[in-house]
């Protein structure tokens, strides 16, 4: 691929991504609005629909951000999305090995290996677990979770689905933000921005984590039920 088709890539992921952020919003609305009626066969439906729309969208942030103009060569280009038959996480640790390479090495940096090993902490976090959750509703799992022999029912995630909800899967879109924003510049300026901004961007990770943490469906309720109706959708 030449450098205008990886731009033309990159710009309609770009086109994606917004897409689906929108579409994000909208179905978030829709459920605060089934929160205020209590109609709990609309929230869990529309929440197991937004987290299926949660993974498309952090899918196609992978690949924009693999399409960054000046980013990544073809070729390493064509690796992440190979690493991603072997599941998504896998192709953002693909991405963020690529990206650290152009920095230095990490087996003689110690302040390299460092960083390098925090954002695969991250993604570990933030990308690996939820996407087990979201695979299991992708695959028509929604009230009850399978082993993966499929042999029975794995009480854990099934336990996870049932807890599942609107607020926590913006808390994890938020989050996946923050994470999203720390491997973009490591893309796009591995030199410069990425070593500049980098504590920063995980300060502001770690203080929305923490911020966040005790966010609920029951409050967000509580929260809307005191607002006029003409205000539910905000």
């Amino acid at each position: 691929m030449n450098d205008s088709e990886i731009l033309a890539i990159y710009m309609a992921q770009s086109e994606n991504v917004r897409h689906l952020k929108k579409v994000i919003d909208s179905y978030r609305r829709d459920i605060n609005l089934d929160l205020r009626k209590s109609n709990d066969f609309q929230i869990n439906a529309k929440t197991k629909i937004m987290a299926l729309l949660y993974s498309a969208w952090s899918e196609a942030q992978l690949l924009q951000i693999a399409y960054t103009p000046n980013g990544f060569s073809s070729t390493e280009i064509q690796s992440i999305i190979q690493a991603k038959n072997n599941g998504i996480t896998q192709a953002w640790k693909k991405m963020i090995n690529l990206a650290f390479q152009k920095i230095g090495d990490p087996n003689t940096d110690p302040n390299i290996k460092t960083r390098l090993d925090k954002l695969l902490l991250l993604v570990k976090t933030h990308i690996d677990g939820p996407s087990k959750l979201r695979n299991k509703i992708a695959h028509g799992q929604w009230v009850k979770a399978l082993n993966s022999s499929s042999t029975g029912v794995n009480s854990d995630l099934t336990n996870k689905l049932d807890q599942l909800d609107s607020v926590q899967i913006r808390r994890q879109l938020d989050m996946h933000q923050f994470l999203g924003k720390l491997i973009r510049d490591l893309t796009q300026s591995p030199n410069n921005g990425f070593g500049r901004d980098y504590l920063k961007n995980i300060a502001d990770l770690e203080n929305f984590t923490i911020k966040s943490q005790h966010w609920s469906i029951q409050a967000k309720k509580i929260a809307l039920l005191r607002k006029p109706i003409k205000y539910a959708q905000v």
